[in-house]
């Protein structure tokens, strides 16, 4: 460990593994859970901007990792928001982060769909006005047109065969 991009990755891994257990222990938890669909979404990214991808579960498992945390993270969180105890959780940002992690997989359909729950939920919220939100929004309209471009030069290809 000699440099501060070993140190991010050591803990980082620990986040994750402290994360997993805390979910483990208790999986009603909504915070454990969004923010292990958090760690392991900044595990991944930082390990593909220091080529520690050989490090990484496999694309899939990951993947399936953290949609399984953020979609129990939303499911608990809907039902305090239902019962008067809600956490505080963002969850237009638990949707952009598995909408912009399935982008980078070229899941461009599964990105699509956690990418358009991201307006709905700045509504439901009252933050759809506030700067990080418009700006969140501007990023959600340039992955969308990215995936949509995607899928038709996929059924463009698919047609020409």
């Amino acid at each position: 460990m000699n440099d501060e991009s070993d140190e991010r990755w050591a803990e980082l891994c620990r986040g994750v593994d402290t994360l997993t257990a805390a979910t483990e222990l208790n999986p009603a938890d909504a915070r454990a859970n969004y923010h292990l669909g958090m760690a392991i979404s900044a595990r991944h990214k930082h390990a593909m901007r220091t080529r520690r991808a050989h490090l990484l579960p496999s694309p899939d498992q990951a993947a399936s990792s953290m949609i399984r945390a953020f979609e129990t993270a939303i499911r608990i969180e809907r039902k305090c928001k239902e019962a008067g105890c809600k956490n505080g959780l963002n969850m237009a940002a638990a949707y952009f982060t598995l909408g912009d992690f399935m982008a980078r997989l070229n899941s461009f359909g599964n990105a699509i769909t956690y990418l358009s729950q991201i307006h709905a939920e700045l509504v439901h919220s009252g933050e759809i006005e506030e700067d990080w939100a418009k700006s969140m929004l501007e990023e959600v309209s340039s992955i969308l047109d990215y995936c949509n471009n995607q899928l038709l030069a996929k059924q463009t290809d698919n047609a020409l065969v």
